[in-house]
């Protein structure tokens, strides 16, 4: 008897056909490859790359049906979210029908020609034989020979006539059919006109959200936050829909805040510090950093009312090197729900100097279950105690407020012999706050010009009363009004100078 002939296909084609594989299971796998291929060098990845990637994976499962990505501008978010989305897109599904808008013409169908240069690389092709239409050729509008399109547009332009993905038949399994992406819809310097604004952010409703051939359809917004009424509040604020929301600062500090009830965070699980290295370190962050409502807005994703809110950056003062101080204290805010995921204790240590100024010496900030909570203090009241009490003044107590977790931690500190006063506080936080403004604006307190935590603080203390968190606000108060005194500013210049 003879047995049927077998042979293994050509190893090229087992070659193609793990090629596929690789880099249909992985978006930054993909990117990499074809920007290689296309730039004639290598893709430099950061973390925060990996993060985007795995959530655009999520979009491409049918995971993530509505996503918003907020990171500072040029960290690649178009080359990812853009251009290799759409074009890995059509290697899952050659039909695959897209809808892209940005806030200008131009870098829309900029966008679009990219994501077809890449589907025209010859190592895409040898890969997936997406073949183009010969009759629609423009950037703004191309399509596939399997029924699938592109078509570009700025966000302001009308795109009646398309729809981004299809309709599944009824009990058809989903499966990715394209994708409506926005990419920065609002510009920068228009975002601050009412009119303009508003115009942009009725798009979603009135355009945007009926050209999804049905629900299920994705959409991504990737964009740097710009205003606190800007494209993604106007979402999460109105639309009515579930969001998942990647929020990427450019300076690392935990895990990020829920930024709206309805918003579903995705971690990121990136180390403290710059965002990415490479792009931003700490010095130029430091730079960023003196232009407060941008660095805010754009580069920490957490937006500031222009001119609206209650302090101002150019109030503070920076120091190099401490003076020398009458004394000292350690000011403190604990979380009020110790096991919430987004409360944050703070631990502030302050100087009064001899010049009248109150003095932010160091900061400690994270969230801390009971035994963590009191290791820190403990060692945070160990590291003021290391400073010399004849140059910088005694170190007097540590105030914490008598309030849930803080009650427990009074108790410790009070067995640990630490001088501790227990604050009562009567007052809300706005209106304290309005105690300090005066100090504050007088040019009498300073931070330190360089000190790891500045970025955050920084972004907290500009978007207040209106920022996600003011944890470091209360201490920050607290050590003010005592420091500095509180009333008018003339008062309190001269009692800073009386002695």
């Amino acid at each position: 008897m003879r047995h049927a002939e077998f042979s293994l296909p050509p190893l090229s084609e087992i070659e193609k056909e793990s090629e596929r594989r690789r880099l249909g299971r992985s978006h930054l796998a993909f990117t990499e490859a074809f920007f290689q291929e296309a730039q004639g060098q290598a893709f430099s990845i950061g973390g925060h790359h990996r993060v985007m990637c795995r959530a655009l994976d999520r979009v491409y499962a049918g995971e993530i049906k509505r996503l918003i990505i907020n990171v500072p501008p040029g960290y690649s978010k178009t080359e990812l979210a853009v251009v290799n989305f759409m074009a890995r897109g059509f290697a899952i599904n050659h039909g695959a029908r897209f809808i892209h808008a940005s806030y200008a013409q131009a870098l829309a169908l900029d966008n679009s020609a990219k994501a077809r240069d890449v589907i025209a690389l010859e190592g895409y092709q040898a890969l997936w034989p997406v073949a183009l239409r010969a009759d629609t050729s423009a950037k703004g509008l191309w399509r596939t020979t399997a029924g699938g399109h592109v078509r570009a547009a700025a966000s302001g332009e009308p795109i009646t006539g398309f729809r981004a993905g299809r309709m599944l038949e009824e009990g058809e399994p989903w499966r990715f059919t394209g994708a409506l992406i926005i990419d920065d819809p609002q510009k920068p310097d228009d975002v601050s006109s009412d009119t303009t604004r508003k115009f942009i952010n009725n798009r979603w409703q009135n355009t945007f959200k009926s050209r999804l051939a049905d629900e299920s359809v994705p959409v991504i917004v990737i964009m740097q936050r710009l205003h606190v009424d800007d494209f993604v509040a106007h979402l999460l604020e109105t639309s009515g829909e579930e969001w998942h929301v990647l929020k990427l600062p450019v300076w690392i500090d935990d895990e990020c805040a829920q930024v709206h009830p309805k918003a579903v965070m995705i971690p990121h699980d990136l180390s403290s510090g710059p965002l990415w290295e490479k792009k931003h370190d700490a010095a130029q962050i430091g730079i960023l950093r003196l232009h407060a409502q941008e660095f805010a807005s754009q580069y920490m994703q957490d937006p500031v009312v222009s001119g609206g809110n209650l302090f101002k950056a150019e109030w503070l003062n920076e120091y190099d090197d401490l003076p020398r101080l009458k004394w000292r204290a350690i000011y403190v805010d604990t979380a009020q729900k110790t096991k919430e995921r987004n409360d944050y204790s703070v631990f502030e240590h302050w100087g009064a100097g001899y010049d009248g100024r109150a003095y932010l010496i160091d900061l400690a900030r994270g969230r801390f279950e009971a035994p963590e909570l009191e290791a820190t203090a403990l060692a945070f009241w160990a590291k003021a105690k290391g400073l010399s009490a004849a140059d910088y003044g005694h170190l007097r107590n540590m105030v914490v407020e008598d309030k849930v977790s803080g009650t427990g931690l009074i108790q410790t500190l009070s067995r640990k012999a630490i001088p501790v006063t227990a604050l009562q506080r009567e007052k809300d936080k706005y209106t304290r706050a309005l105690d300090a403004v005066p100090s504050v604006a007088a040019g009498l307190v300073s931070v330190p010009k360089s000190a790891p935590w500045r970025p955050v603080f920084d972004a907290e203390y500009a978007s207040f009363p209106d920022g996600t968190h003011d944890d470091q606000i209360d201490p920050f108060i607290d050590a003010v009004v005592e420091m500095c005194g509180g009333g008018t500013a003339a008062e309190i210049l001269a009692l800073a100078f009386a002695d």
